[in-house]
Order: C-alpha cells, then structure tokens, then sequence
C-alpha cells in the first residue's frame, strides 16, 4: 500500500446519513498500485467500504471532464480509497468531483441488512431461549445468521416468518447512536447481544437498534424504519455441525 501517513481522516457520510446518494468532494490523492490499479483519496465519502457482514459499494466519481467507475472500496485506517476503472479524461489531485452511489444496489443491501438484525430477535423468539448469533453475513440476494441451537429449526419457519412481518408491519423506527463502549455493552444486554467480537481498544460503539426489539454494535448502513424491508422470507435452513445452526432469508423486491 502506498505511503498514506500524514493525510486527514475521511469524513464518513454514509455514517452520519446512509440515504446520501451523490455528494460533492474533492481528491486528495491518487495512489498507483503495484498492480496496475488506481485507487482515489477523497475528502469526504459515501462510498460504503464493506464491514459487518455487508458487501462494499459501487458506483461513479466524474466532473465536467472526467468519469470513471468505482468498482470497489477499502478502508486503510482511517482513510477510504476507491479503487476505479473505466477512466475517461483525467482525474488529478485537487480536483472537484461527484461521487455517485449505485442506489438500487445499495438500498436493497440496506434492506437486506436491517432485516438480518430483525430476524436475529425473531429467531430467539421462535426458539424461546436468547440463542448467540456466532456469525453474520449477506449479498444483493440473501442474508444468513448461524446461531448455537441443537436441532433443526425447520418447522419453525411459518412462526418465524410471522413475528419478522409483523415487526415490518409495525413500521418500528431504526435508531443509530454513538455510546462510550461501558454503556453500549450493558445496552445491547437486553436484546441478548454483547461487544465481545469488537477490538479492545474501540472505546466508542456505534449501536444500531429497531426500537424496542434488537440492537447490536454495527458500522453497516440501515434503512430508517422497518416498513421499507417490506416483507421477511426464509429460504432455508442447514446444521454447521457443533451444535451451530444456519437459516438463510431475503427481503422482497420492489
């Protein structure tokens, strides 16, 4: 990686607003790698770089002169770099550029991975016990939890499904806050979730929660209410072994 030692953190706009589609910035830096790729430094972003299970995002950088396509996107500390391809013109350090999100992309990856943190709560109500989510992950089709549970959860599909779409139904507001890392562990207690997967020096937490029925520590974009998934569908169900169970759902498209 080349030399990024003195430059000015990235402002994130996709963690003080996820509905940010296009925004203006400037170019702080263009970095040649060693593999041909070109990656670019911006002042501000609302490129998401990936994390939490939920892919990064795509999209454009252009101005009057230029356009190219950001095909994928890295955080190095704390500075974000889009990698871009398809350049055409020049793009220059110290230039003004837009960024432009692909929406459709991630809005339903939005969609998909608010409902996982719903379907978390859902499960554990199904089962009837406070099972620990041991991994998470998703993509533009599907998402899946793997969860301690000894036995399959098959016939508990309909049941699931029903207390999902009915928090959905519910339209139940997403609430993102910044905690002092103390607070935020005794917080996420009650929705049987804890920071223990985070870095012990991370001292603030960023908690993202579905009023009143989950929360978790998450970086990841979210929509602002439960209503906009739409409706929740399990699609399967398999055993990791170990007493580890995997249901995989998706979220209906517009």
């Amino acid at each position: 990686m080349p030399e990024l030692s003195g430059m000015p953190p990235t402002r994130l706009l996709y963690y003080e607003n996820a509905y940010v589609k296009e925004f203006d910035t400037r170019v702080i830096k263009i970095l040649k790698m060693e593999n041909g790729e070109t990656g670019v430094v911006l002042d501000e972003t609302a490129f998401f770089p990936g994390g939490g299970g939920q892919p990064r995002d795509t999209g454009l950088i252009e101005n009057d002169g230029m356009h190219a396509r950001v095909v994928r996107v890295k955080r190095h500390g704390e500075i974000i770099i889009h990698f871009i391809d398809q350049v055409s013109g020049e793009i220059r350090e110290g230039d003004k550029v837009r960024g432009v999100i692909d929406w459709n992309r991630r809005y339903r990856l939005m969609r998909v991975h608010t409902s996982a943190h719903l379907m978390s709560q859902a499960i554990r109500q199904a089962l009837d016990k406070p099972v620990e989510i041991v991994s998470s992950g998703m993509d533009l089709e599907k998402t899946r939890l793997d969860f301690t549970h000894k036995g399959s959860t098959r016939e508990l599909f309909p049941q699931i499904e029903s207390i999902a779409n009915n928090v959905v139904k519910e339209n139940r507001t997403v609430k993102i806050r910044l905690m002092p890392r103390n607070e935020g562990e005794e917080y996420v207690k009650k929705f049987h979730e804890s920071l223990k997967t985070l870095p012990p020096q991370v001292s603030e937490v960023r908690i993202v929660e579905i009023e009143g029925w989950h929360a978790c520590a998450c970086g990841g974009t979210h929509v602002k209410s439960t209503s906009e998934i739409r409706e929740v569908k399990l699609l399967s169900r398999s055993s990791k072994g170990k007493g580890i169970e995997r249901i995989e759902s998706t979220v209906q498209k517009p």
